[in-house]
């Protein structure tokens, strides 16, 4: 089982992750690896950093879910001509469902529009292209955009 789930994370074909860390350590009972000390993560040319990495694995020894925590910063493709750079405390990815959950002193940049998120806690769904922000209880959500040449 260890074999297999350590397989599936460094398989060499066309749909690669990579990840290097100093410390790896399994569960096979619970279903999970936990990668920490200078976690980077890379799939094509998505890469995210953090502190820690906690990947929990379905039935299949599939990836169903994976959890950054602490120090997160990431340059990822949600949908195709979609590219956001930033950075967060805490990121879920459930790769199933291309579903995205950033918390804590969030700050993202969608690098084609330029448009700057800020919040607590930011949901992104790569399927539906949906977006929900919330705001810190001391601090209100911040976007930030360019507009061309026309006036409020």
């Amino acid at each position: 089982m260890l074999f297999m789930i350590f397989s599936k994370i460094f398989a060499i074909e066309e749909n690669e992750i990579r990840i290097e860390a100093n410390i790896f350590e399994a569960n096979e009972k619970e279903r999970i690896s936990i990668f920490s000390g200078n976690v980077r993560i890379y799939k094509g040319s998505d890469e995210i950093n953090s502190s820690t990495v906690k990947i929990s694995f379905d039935k299949n020894n599939q990836p169903s879910k994976y959890e950054f925590i602490d120090k997160v910063f990431f340059n990822i493709h949600i949908k195709e001509n979609m590219q956001y750079i930033g950075k967060a405390d805490r990121v879920y990815l459930f790769p199933n469902t291309k579903k995205y959950i950033f918390s804590g002193s969030v700050q993202i940049t969608e690098v084609t529009t330029e448009r700057t998120i800020e919040g607590d806690k930011v949901s992104l769904n790569g399927q539906t292209g949906s977006v929900r922000i919330i705001g810190g209880k001391k601090k209100p959500v911040i976007m930030s955009f360019k507009i061309n040449n026309h006036k409020l």
